[in-house]
């Protein structure tokens, strides 16, 4: 998945808190989720979904408590986070895209002349301030808005806290930073199957896809029962019809009529 590809930011939950059989999906700040959760709704899947954005020094904690699901974070961007091996040591896992890092700049930088850049080059002409912790960044960017120097930021983040007097450019030197979903590895069974089913989503399985859909068992019961088209059987020609059929019947008047009597 590329940086056009990225799903639009999730909205507000507008679910009753209180409502019973609820799937929680937890997000951190930046990534946007909210393609997915919106598809979730569209095809009327059970659990009714709900979302909630947390801290990225959070969301290990709602998973454990049970407070979510599962949760789409940022890995490989603060010190404490871990591989995607790491990770899974401690929790299931999928990759799901890779993000791009930028220069968030003041508006009269003399760099915003560039389309892209490379770390050299923003380094040759400014001093960037240290790499900020994610729930961090707004604060930085604000820095940069007065003048304190550029702050390099995972894209997401860098459209977050957009604001007028900034801008940002591709660090094309930089490395991509992973996103990821991630959910307990003690699941009920019946909450795996929801993770797997959500997981589907997000990988881009149809509506249509059985194993988006499994049939019900109805639905198996009538593809059983119903018995199968018998194809129709071609019509026997007779002497009346048809071209050869009317010469032997003429034929035959003829024959009757020659008889003696």
């Amino acid at each position: 998945m590329t940086e056009s590809d990225l799903p639009e930011a999730a909205q507000p939950h507008t679910h009753d808190p209180e409502e019973e059989d609820q799937f929680a999906v937890g997000y951190v700040p930046g990534v946007m989720p909210g393609k997915w959760f919106r598809r979730w709704e569209e095809r009327r899947h059970k659990p009714v979904l709900s979302q909630q954005q947390f801290r990225a020094d959070d969301w290990r904690e709602a998973l454990t408590n049970g407070d979510i699901k599962a949760c789409f974070v940022r890995l490989d961007w603060e010190e404490q986070d871990p591989s995607l091996e790491e990770l899974r040591q401690n929790f299931r896992a999928v990759a799901l895209y890779e993000e791009l890092q930028v220069a968030v700049l003041d508006q009269d930088h003399i760099l915003t002349v560039a389309e892209s850049l490379t770390t050299d080059e923003l380094k040759a002409e400014s001093t960037p301030q240290e790499k900020p912790a994610t729930d961090d960044a707004g604060m930085a960017v604000e820095l940069t808005a007065a003048g304190v120097g550029p702050v390099i930021l995972p894209m997401s983040l860098a459209r977050l806290h957009h604001r007028k007097d900034v801008t940002y450019r591709e660090l094309t030197d930089a490395p991509t930073i992973p996103v990821v979903l991630v959910w307990p590895q003690d699941l009920s069974e019946e909450d795996e199957a929801t993770v797997q089913q959500f997981v589907g989503i997000v990988r881009g399985r149809s509506a249509n896809s059985g194993r988006d859909t499994p049939p019900s068992k109805d639905q198996e019961g009538k593809k059983k029962k119903q018995p199968q088209k018998q194809q129709p059987k071609a019509p026997q020609r007779r002497g009346g019809k048809g071209p050869k059929g009317a010469k032997a019947a003429s034929a035959s008047k003829n024959a009757r009529r020659r008889r003696p009597r």
